[in-house]
């Protein structure tokens, strides 16, 4: 079954077997197969708009997730470019009242079955109950981060996401990739912003692709993401910008880093 991008969690301390095989799964490819179509099925163990929400609320919900169902489906019948899937899909969650979603999701439920994290965040993912034909083209996770922890900088090929900051302040950069050396990734930095409840940002390729979210009080992240664009298939990419190399022009030669767990060792 495919996989579907890479996350940044260690929920418990490794065996040393166990950070082997997470250091040879890191850099691998991402199998995802027409925006995450079968991932999607295989994550649906929550469900969206609880029934706990006031009908307003479900409604008002749904709308600011269709919205980024139809964003999603036209991005991948190639009828809208990636950057303006960004546009599209942070309007539509700029516009919502962060509480007013948190009581749709039923927020208090997912996060009481977020698994423990050391390190980064902790994960979880959830579907909206839709008819069988809609809904395919759009990923939902929440990511759950104590204070001081972090999603650590990293790169995405082939994937646009949307970061909506539910619960909690976090320090957010971005950085435009560009070009892929050896070794290293050459980045322009682009975002350094502090961002509470009802704000988001958001990547692709062509756009603030490096993304790194820092917790600065206990948060929740809400990530709508659709990968293998144009049937590519999803790599993610750890880097360093704290240790890049200054080029002319304000650009830094941030180094690859090979493992998760390096990663979150330097930033988690």
């Amino acid at each position: 079954m495919p996989s579907e991008p890479r996350t940044f969690v260690l929920p418990g301390r490794p065996t040393a077997a166990g950070a082997q095989r997470a250091e040879r799964r890191v850099g691998r490819r991402v199998a995802m197969g027409a925006c995450l179509a079968a991932a999607l099925g295989a994550l649906a163990r929550y469900t969206l708009f609880s029934g706990s929400a006031a009908p307003a609320e479900r409604r008002g919900a749904e709308d600011v997730f269709r919205a980024a169902r139809e964003a999603s489906q036209a991005l991948a019948e190639g009828r809208l470019a990636p950057v303006t899937w960004q546009e599209l899909v942070e309007q539509a969650f700029r516009g919502a009242s962060p509480e007013e979603i948190a009581r749709a999701i039923d927020v208090e439920a997912l996060l009481a079955r977020a698994p423990a994290a050391i390190r980064g965040a902790a994960v979880v993912p959830f579907s909206s109950s839709l008819p069988e034909n809609e809904g395919k083209r759009v990923v939902t996770k929440l990511f759950v981060l104590r204070a001081g922890r972090a999603n650590p900088p990293h790169a995405h090929d082939n994937m646009v996401s949307m970061h909506y900051v539910l619960r909690g302040r976090f320090r957010v950069r971005h950085y435009d990739r560009v070009r892929d050396e050896p070794g290293n990734i050459v980045l322009r930095p682009t975002i350094d912003r502090i961002l509470g409840p009802g704000e988001a940002t958001s990547i692709s390729d062509a756009r603030d692709n490096v993304h790194w979210h820092v917790a600065e009080t206990d948060g929740v992240l809400l990530d709508v993401l659709c990968a293998d664009l144009e049937g590519r298939p999803t790599d993610t990419h750890l880097v360093d910008p704290v240790r890049a190399e200054p080029l002319e022009g304000g650009l830094l030669r941030a180094p690859r880093l090979s493992t998760v767990g390096e990663a979150l060792e330097r930033f988690g």
